[in-house]
């Protein structure tokens, strides 16, 4: 079995960069109840559609102590780019071995000169070693279930991001509650190496639950999903965008 590094963990997240969307990642680096300002290493991976997968080894990063870069720093040819939606990586590492870096909390903000918008990444999670015995993965112990909710309505529509940092492709095992019961969500593959937005629109069109609001009507439908062994290399996120200019609105970690 696995055994888990807990003063190493990653997180994986998407941001835009486009010549009028810019992304920042605000991290900081925790070990729970443990002080001391310790060192932190931190390595940013960036891939997706039509982009090369490269990394940046930033340090000086401290224990405790609040950090954050904007992505076109860290990668300039993004500014030239102008790649859309991308996938990244984030890990922390710190060589205090005691430190239990899970802890962290990581923000991505996405501004242009028309919105700003800020989520969470989800937990971190520890780094996987290898034992000579035995190579199987495990699922991770004491994670719950992943849930998320589909909005439509002349306010918003949604999106499910899925991020897939692995070298195979992977499709997704979802479910929905739609009004006809419950039901596998047909979404398609995710890429190797990807980040790929999912529309919902029709999804909800045809099968979300009608309900009547103070602002209109709106259509309604859960998803949810079992933890997967290789949690640690593929995310989940609902995005809420605006059903005319397609800003983002806001984003929540599965």
């Amino acid at each position: 079995m696995d055994r888990l590094q807990k003063n190493s963990a990653k997180a994986l997240m998407f941001c835009l960069s486009t010549p009028t969307v810019k992304s920042r990642v605000h991290f900081f680096p925790s070990g729970g109840a443990t002080g001391g300002h310790y060192s932190v290493g931190c390595r940013l991976t960036i891939f997706g559609r039509g982009i090369e997968r490269r990394s940046v080894q930033l340090d000086g990063g401290r224990l405790n102590q609040p950090d954050g870069l904007r992505i076109e720093d860290a990668f300039p040819s993004l500014n030239l780019e102008g790649a859309g939606l991308i996938g990244l990586e984030f890990q922390l590492t710190c060589p205090q071995g005691r430190v239990d870096i899970t802890k962290s909390r990581i923000v991505m903000e996405m501004i242009s000169p028309d919105f700003s918008v800020a989520y969470s990444a989800g937990q971190l999670k520890p780094e996987r070693l290898e034992s000579e015995l035995d190579t199987a993965i495990e699922p991770h112990v004491g994670e719950t279930p992943m849930v998320g909710v589909g909005l439509r309505d002349a306010n918003s529509t949604s999106s499910l991001v899925i991020i897939n940092s692995e070298g195979d492709a992977v499709r997704p095992e979802l479910k929905h509650s739609g009004v006809e019961g419950e039901s596998p969500l047909q979404i398609g593959t995710a890429a190797a190496h990807s980040v790929t937005e999912f529309p919902l629109d029709e999804v909800l069109a045809r099968q979300g639950h009608l309900r009547e609001t103070l602002w209109g009507p709106i259509k309604v439908d859960r998803m949810w999903g079992g933890v997967p062994a290789n949690s640690d290399s593929i995310a989940y996120y609902m995005l809420y965008r605006d059903p005319t200019s397609k800003q983002p609105l806001s984003v929540c970690a599965l």
